[in-house]
């Protein structure tokens, strides 16, 4: 695979991870004050995340070395560490909402 290609597949999940981070933030929205304080700090840990990942992509992209074997090896567990954070968040999120609307 090519550097360019692997990364414009990386920004791709970037960008999907941004389009759930921007939902959980439109739903916490609903929630009264006290709820709301406690799932902020867990979206800005997560946001946090994404910009890092994304950050390390673009970084990769720009230098774009000859061989990027140990970068992408990095990248791939990073992106598995956060997308397994954002998926679990926003399950427990999702499970939480459920419980707080009934």
């Amino acid at each position: 695979m090519e550097v360019k290609d692997y990364c414009k597949a990386m920004l791709a999940e970037v960008t999907a991870w941004k389009e759930k981070l921007e939902a959980m933030k439109k739903v916490a929205d609903r929630y009264a004050s006290a709820e709301k304080e406690k799932i902020l700090p867990l979206i800005d840990q997560l946001e946090q995340e994404v910009a890092a990942a994304q950050a390390r992509v673009d970084q990769l992209e720009n230098e774009c070395p000859s061989d990027w074997s140990p970068m992408k090896k990095e990248l791939d567990d990073l992106f598995g560490t956060v997308g397994t954070n954002l998926d679990r968040a926003w399950r427990d999120f999702d499970k939480a909402w459920g419980d707080f609307e009934s």
